[in-house]
């Protein structure tokens, strides 16, 4: 009877051994990783005035491992901006190819993180008034950032998260599109934007 009680007892002990791992993993940051959010972005020129929008975007990441993801990331947005050369109707495009860190613990439902990224960043402008003269043709300006962020995964189960992401851009527009022509600008225009984003994160 006691040898019956024992076996039975160390089956037990061994599944719950087993069943407690799976049962207490909360969160996952390996393997492809899809998320949609919502945007407010900001955007400062030169010396300019900063001027803020909302707008949305998309994200795609792969995890190597519990801490390494390589993501690619598009938001878009459009402002209002004054003081500047170019007045007009302004949506702004970024495009970030980078990797993040995740402090990763599949045991906890929130996951921070840090992250860095190359950036193409593109601002286009509409209804466009140059020197007190209105333009026909739409005006682009292109040119490349730096960006750096973080945020938190908050898990709703392990495949499903709400991501909250605050990123930060600095680089210059280089390039202007009128038209069909593209012109390199003398001067380089400084410019700063930010983007703090609220969307969900999905592991299929």
């Amino acid at each position: 009877m006691l040898r019956r009680l024992s076996s039975s007892s160390l089956v037990l002990v061994t599944g719950l051994a087993f069943a407690l791992p799976l049962h207490a993993q909360q969160s996952t940051t390996r393997g492809f990783n899809l998320g949609i959010h919502l945007t407010g972005s900001s955007l400062q020129v030169q010396d300019g005035d900063r001027s803020n929008a909302g707008g949305g975007g998309i994200f795609v990441g792969y995890g190597f491992n519990r801490h390494f993801e390589l993501f690619g990331q598009l938001d878009g947005a459009e402002f209002d901006v004054t003081d500047t050369n170019v007045d007009g109707k302004w949506t702004m495009g970024h495009a970030d190819l980078g990797l993040r860190f995740n402090f990763a613990n599949s045991l906890r439902s929130w996951v921070p993180y840090v992250e860095g990224a190359f950036t193409a960043r593109a601002v286009s402008v509409s209804d466009a008034v140059v020197n007190q003269t209105t333009q026909s043709d739409k005006v682009s300006f292109i040119g490349g950032a730096f960006t750096f962020g973080g945020g938190v995964v908050f898990y709703f189960n392990q495949k499903l998260a709400l991501d909250l992401q605050l990123a930060f851009s600095g680089g210059q527009f280089t390039k202007v599109d009128v038209g069909s022509a593209t012109i390199d600008l003398p001067d380089p225009l400084d410019a700063s934007s930010s983007r703090f984003n609220v969307g969900l994160s999905w592991w299929p």
